[in-house]
């Protein structure tokens, strides 16, 4: 009887430890969340041509937005410069369209939108709600294409464009995290999925 009671205080206080940890990592997601802004491209439909375009727009987006967003210092003052800037941004997908021959409407907003874990080399970001700079092609009914526009993490055709000194020193070791806590981040993102639910 005396053995099954140390059982029950041990499954206990292994519970009472896996949760404190997972609130922690929970908290330190949040934080990356509040201070990044995503850029987040919608194709008109998934035909071969609708995708390729979306890649352009992209790439001229990303070639502007790095112009734009170079002077700011924080995720406040970078949401201030993407409300300045949406008709010049709106202006610079138009043109990439017209440029292939492509008269498609363009949708340019700041807004807050659900991503799901990210993984790419090196570089994760958890599930949840971000403010993102969304641009919507035509319909907007195609794949998507994101990455993040403050700090500049974006992946252009280039090579990945990596300044994260908007971040503080836990959220780099966060988003730098190895391979081995994906477990984590998955369980950050069913979480974030069933408070989206509620």
């Amino acid at each position: 009887m005396k053995l099954k009671k140390i059982e029950i205080i041990l499954c206990l206080a292994l519970v009472i430890c896996i949760l404190f940890h997972f609130v922690s990592f929970a908290g330190s997601c949040a934080s990356v969340k509040k201070d990044v802004l995503r850029l987040h491209i919608i194709a008109n439909s998934d035909s071969k041509e609708d995708q390729a375009l979306k890649l352009k727009v992209r790439d001229a987006v990303i070639k502007s937005g790095q112009v734009l967003f170079e002077s700011a210092k924080s995720i406040e003052q970078a949401k201030q410069m993407a409300r300045l800037n949406l008709e010049k941004i709106k202006q610079t997908a138009v043109h990439e369209l017209q440029k292939n021959h492509c008269a498609d409407s363009v949708t340019v907003r700041l807004t807050s939108a659900f991503f799901e874990t990210r993984y790419y080399d090196g570089f994760t970001l958890p599930a949840g709600e971000y403010e993102a700079l969304q641009i919507i092609i035509g319909k907007g009914e195609g794949h998507n294409w994101w990455c993040v526009m403050f700090p500049e993490l974006c992946f252009a055709a280039a090579g990945a464009v990596e300044k994260t000194d908007a971040l503080n020193d836990a959220e780099k070791k966060l988003i730098t995290s190895n391979p081995h806590v994906e477990v984590r981040f998955k369980c950050v993102e069913i979480y974030e999925k069933i408070k989206k639910i509620l």
